[in-house]
C-alpha cells in the first residue's frame, strides 16, 4: 500500500511538473525564451520584422489565413523573456465588419479550444447607432471580449482601435512567464 501511495504521489508530481513546463504556443512556437529569439522564429515562418525596441518587436505576416497581420512580441522588461504576443487583424471601418470579423475569429478559436472561459459583449455609455459603436471602440468603451483560460496561459480576443485602424486583437499571455513577471513586480514593492 505504501509503495502504491508513493508511486501515485510520484506520478502526480511528475504530471504537475510537466504541466508547469508547458507554455502557450503562438503559430506553433512556445511563448518562452528571449523575445528577440522568439521573433526570429516568427521570421523563419515568413514574418517580416518592422520594428525592434526594448519594449517589444513588431512583425508583419500571415496569421489565420490573413496576410499582413501586425504581430507584437512583448518581453518581461527585466529578463527580456517573451511574456505575450498580440496579433492585430484589420477589421474594416464599419461596425458590421468589426462585429463580423470578431464573431468569425471567436468561432474559430472556439473550434480549437472549445467554449470560452469568459465572454462579454457590451458598451459603456450611450450607444445610438453604428457610428456610436465605432466611437466606443475608438474611446476604449467597447466591452467585447472573449477569453480562454488554458493551463498554459490565457488568450483574449478583443476589438480595438489604433492609429486610424480598427483591429481584432488576439492576445496570448503565457502563464509561466506572466507569473514570473508578476513575481518580479511584487518583489519590487
Amino acid at each position: 500500500m505504501k509503495k502504491l501511495i508513493l508511486t501515485l504521489a510520484a506520478f502526480v508530481l511528475a504530471v504537475s511538473a510537466f504541466a508547469q513546463e508547458q507554455h502557450l504556443k503562438f503559430k506553433g512556437i512556445p511563448i518562452d525564451g528571449n523575445y528577440a529569439s522568439f521573433a526570429q522564429q516568427l521570421v523563419k515562418k515568413g514574418f517580416r520584422q518592422i520594428e525592434y525596441t526594448e519594449d517589444g518587436i513588431m512583425l508583419i505576416g500571415n496569421f489565420m489565413a490573413t496576410p499582413d497581420v501586425l504581430v507584437v512580441v512583448y518581453p518581461d522588461p527585466n529578463s527580456k523573456v517573451v511574456s505575450g504576443v498580440a496579433a492585430m487583424i484589420e477589421a474594416g471601418d464599419s461596425w458590421a465588419s468589426i462585429e463580423g470579423k470578431y464573431n468569425n475569429i471567436v468561432e474559430t478559436y472556439t473550434e480549437k479550444y472549445d467554449a470560452p472561459s469568459n465572454q462579454t459583449e457590451g458598451f459603456r455609455g450611450d450607444i445610438y447607432n453604428d457610428f456610436s459603436r465605432l466611437l466606443a471602440v475608438m474611446e476604449d468603451r467597447c466591452d467585447y471580449m472573449t477569453s480562454w483560460e488554458l493551463k498554459e496561459g490565457k488568450i483574449n480576443i478583443v476589438p480595438m482601435y489604433n492609429a486610424g485602424t480598427y483591429y481584432i486583437a488576439c492576445v496570448y499571455v503565457d502563464g509561466q512567464n506572466s507569473e514570473a513577471l508578476r513575481q518580479t513586480i511584487i518583489d519590487d514593492i
